[in-house]
């Protein structure tokens, strides 16, 4: 009878060690799906992310020098003989809230203006028709 018993528990034990085994098997088998499924998606998303910031970095980077590049330009400008005309330099001092047809019409009258100032009968101006003579409704020299 004691054979029988050690019989029955060395089966009992032989079933734990399969039922064990099975049970490693089953969660190698779900971690190995949870891994192609799951995490080689995620890193591979992750890894093309990476790449897309590293390229907008870099041309964050290239766009902030263009963007000093092109202040140092207007701050240049500012200096120049003939800034008081600059058609560029009007449209930057424009104010970009300003998109009604009131804005659109700065730089048409500024233009005007220019071509006024060689007028010899200046309507606007008293005196010697100097620009900026407190007749004169602009008050801009050109």
């Amino acid at each position: 009878m004691k054979a029988t018993v050690r019989k029955a528990n060395a089966d009992a034990e032989k079933a734990k060690a399969d039922a064990e085994t099975v049970r490693i098997t089953n969660t190698e088998n779900a971690t190995r799906i949870l891994v192609e499924n799951i995490v080689k998606p995620l890193k591979e998303e992750l890894n093309a992310t990476r790449e897309d910031l590293q390229a907008t970095k870099k041309e964050m980077a290239s766009t902030k020098r263009e963007m000093a590049r092109l202040r140092k330009a207007v701050e240049a400008a500012s200096g120049c003989r003939h800034s008081d005309y600059c058609p560029v330099l009007f449209k930057l001092r424009d104010n970009p809230k300003d998109t009604d047809a009131a804005g659109a019409d700065i730089f048409d009258l500024r233009e005007e203006r220019h071509y006024r100032v060689s007028d010899q009968n200046d309507n606007y101006a008293s005196g010697a028709g100097e620009p900026g003579e407190p007749g004169d409704i602009r008050g801009q020299p050109p």
